[in-house]
Parts: structure tokens; C-alpha cells; sequence
């Protein structure tokens, strides 16, 4: 299949046409000058024209996409409208079609190529007009056709570069939206993994807690009822003590499992509501003195609510589960465009600056805080308690 090079470039088709106008005023200029004047060559111009009008509109068929066929094509046009410019003295109509060829040379041709193809257009308009005129009236002729050369190059250059512009927007468009694709692949990925990690945690927590705390009562109640049918009522009482301490366990426990989801109160209320619902439900049961400084912050982006939220959630399981804590210090408040949170606690504490790398929940919070572009700040000592800052952009 022949490839239809310039004809199919922007702006082409409507160059087409308006080349066609030239060619035709061209024509018809000469043939009519040619017949008041009777010379004895129409025939020849006649036939010079209608040649190249014809190559002129083959021209997709004769170069079919090749530089070396393009410059012949535009050498044996060239020639063809020096020759008919010899034919008749001081007309200088046939130099327009040297426009026609400049234009064609910038669509067919490198932007080196067709600048080498400008000047030999401007020199051989030149010298026809020399030929025509004689100096210096062919100086002023000169200049016009070298203007219209010179205009004509660089608008089809101009649109070219446009078009390649406009193609190269659209490739890095593509490219942008397979990259916003995969990336949001990548992210969907990401957060069934996520969900995944945290089923397997929340497994894992279920059967080290939760579970084996079950079994420890069921072997307890079991051996109660051994004791019980043997009368031996003292060491049955003693099982069920136990047995009612656990269950306590097991329900502050159950409490905070339940508590790792995502609460209701979060998606309907925000994160002032949630956090008030969790301290009632589990610390306030447990037997925390708490003093709370609970500020309403207005609505935040679903990340923000659920990563803060996470983050309190992390401080105040640990200081459920290993602080051994009396009293719990909690406040939530808004400052100068910040979200400040902060947890505190008089329990036995850490070395805050010997963290073993094993801490996963203090891992955790960090990248939840760097998550959100925030600052997080724990500050803690063996029997100083400990309490935990973090603030982060609203």
C-alpha cells in the first residue's frame, strides 16, 4: 500500500487546495497571455502546466514515502517551472509555483533537508526574475517571492511541530493513564494485602488470646466439676475465682479485638465520637482513671480519621496490655491547621531510646504518621510512664 506521506499531515489537504489556486491562477495568467500575444508555443506551456498540476496532485504515488524520490520529484518540478518562466520575458507569474514546492518540500522532507530545498527555491526565484527583469527591477520581484517562500516554509513547519506536539501530549497522556492504571492496581494490591495482613493478625491475636484463655477456662470448669462431685467444696471455689478472672481477661480482651475494626461511629460521627466510644467501651470498664480533653475537630479526609484513629487505637492497646497503668491521659484538639493527639499514661514505661526492633505496634504507629505527613513523638522512661504526641497537617 502506498503511504499517502504528506497528503495525510496536518493542514495538508486544505495546502492542497489552496496549491491548486496558484496553479490555476498560474495557468490561466500564461494561457491567456500566451494566446493575445499568438505564441507559437501555448502548446509548450500549456503542456509544462498540465504536468506538473498532474504530478502535483500524484505526488503521494510517485515519491511513495522515500527522500530520494521526494527530491527528485521536487528537482524535475523545479526544473519545469524554471523552464516555463524562460518562455515569455517580463512575466513573473510562474515563481509562485515555487511557493507550491517550498510548502511540499517542508511536509516531505527532515527540517534540514527542507531549509536546503528553501534556499535553492530562493536562488533559482533569483534568477529567474534576473533573467525576466534584468537588475534592479527583478530585486523587488525577487523579494516578494522570497517572502511568500519564507512565510510559507515556516507555516508548515509551524504546523508540524504543532502536530508533533500534540501526538507527543497524547503519547505521555497514554503513558500517564497506564501508569494511573497500574498504579491503582498496585494499590488495590496493596490494600487486599493489607486487609489480608490484618485477618491474619487478627487470627493470631484470637487464638494467642482469646482462644487459649477459652481453653483455660473450659479445663478449669472441667476440673471444678471434678472437684464438685467429690465434695471437695474449698478447691472448687478457688477454680471459679479463677475462673471469673479470666472471663474478665478474656472480655477486656474480646473488647479490644473487636475494637482493632473500623467502628461504626467513625464513618458517621468522625473521630472525636470514635475515640470517646472506645475509651467507654474499654478503658472506662477496665478500671483506667482517665482524664479526657476530647476537642471536636470537624470532619477530616476518610485517611486522616482512620489513621489517627489506628494510632490511638495502637497507644491505647499498649497501655491496656503492658503499661500495667493506674490513669490515662488522653487528648484530640486542633491547632493552626494541625491535628494534635495525645496519649499519656503513668504505667511502668520504656527506653524510648532503645526501642527493640521488634516493637511492631511502635513501627506501626510511625508509619501511619508518615502516612499522613505528620510528626510523631514518644517519650518514655523505665517507671515514667510514657506518653505518646502526634500531630499531623489537617
Amino acid at each position: 500500500m502506498v503511504k499517502l506521506r504528506w497528503f495525510t499531515r496536518p493542514g495538508a489537504g486544505t495546502f492542497l487546495l489552496i496549491s491548486y489556486c496558484l496553479w490555476g491562477a498560474v495557468s490561466l495568467r500564461w494561457i491567456t497571455e500566451f494566446i493575445e500575444q499568438q505564441h507559437p508555443l501555448t502548446w509548450a506551456i500549456s503542456l509544462i502546466l498540465l504536468i506538473f498540476g498532474l504530478a502535483m496532485g500524484l505526488e503521494p504515488l510517485l515519491t511513495r514515502g522515500s527522500s530520494l524520490r521526494a527530491q527528485i520529484y521536487l528537482a524535475v518540478q523545479m526544473l519545469l517551472v524554471f523552464v516555463g518562466s524562460l518562455f515569455f520575458y517580463e512575466l513573473d507569474f510562474f515563481a509562485m509555483l515555487y511557493i507550491v514546492l517550498c510548502g511540499q518540500a517542508a511536509y516531505l522532507l527532515s527540517r534540514q533537508a527542507s531549509l536546503v530545498w528553501l534556499g535553492i527555491l530562493i536562488v533559482m526565484t533569483a534568477v529567474g526574475q534576473l533573467i525576466q527583469f534584468g537588475s534592479p527591477v527583478a530585486f523587488s520581484f525577487t523579494l516578494l517571492y522570497v517572502a511568500g517562500l519564507i512565510f510559507v516554509a515556516a507555516f508548515v513547519r509551524l504546523v508540524l511541530q504543532a502536530d508533533e506536539a500534540r501526538n507527543h501530549s497524547e503519547q505521555l497522556l497514554a503513558e500517564l493513564q497506564k501508569a494511573h492504571t497500574q498504579l491503582q492496581a498496585y494499590a488495590n494490591q496493596a490494600e487486599e494485602l493489607a486487609i489480608a495482613n490484618e485477618r491474619t493478625r487478627l487470627a493470631r491475636d484470637l487464638h494467642d488470646s482469646v482462644a487459649q484463655t477459652l481453653y483455660g477456662l473450659t479445663l478449669q470448669a472441667e476440673a471444678a466439676s471434678r472437684k464438685l462431685t467429690t465434695g471437695q467444696a474449698d478447691a472448687v471455689q478457688t477454680y471459679l475465682a479463677a475462673i471469673q478472672e479470666d472471663a474478665k481477661q478474656t472480655l477486656q480482651e474480646t473488647r479490644l479485638l473487636i475494637f482493632e475494626l473500623r467502628p461504626p461511629l467513625l464513618e458517621s460521627n468522625g473521630l472525636t465520637a470514635a475515640l470517646q466510644a472506645r475509651l467507654d467501651t474499654v478503658e472506662a470498664r477496665s478500671g483506667l482513671a482517665m482524664r479526657l480533653n476530647l476537642q471536636k475537630v470537624g470532619r477530616l479526609s476518610p485517611k486522616t480519621e482512620t489513621g489517627l484513629y489506628r494510632i490511638a487505637q495502637e497507644a491505647l492497646n499498649n497501655a491496656a496490655k503492658y503499661a500495667q497503668a493506674t490513669e490515662l491521659h488522653v487528648r484530640l484538639g486542633q491547632k493552626e491547621g494541625h491535628i494534635l493527639l495525645e496519649i499519656a499514661d503513668d504505667g511502668i514505661g520504656f527506653d524510648s531510646t532503645a526501642v527493640p526492633p521488634g516493637s511492631v505496634g511502635l513501627q506501626g504507629m510511625a508509619e501511619r504518621v508518615a502516612q499522613l505527613n505528620g510528626r510523631l513523638t514518644i517519650d518514655s522512661a523505665p517507671g515514667k510512664g510514657t506518653k505518646i504526641q502526634v500531630e499531623v497537617p489537617v
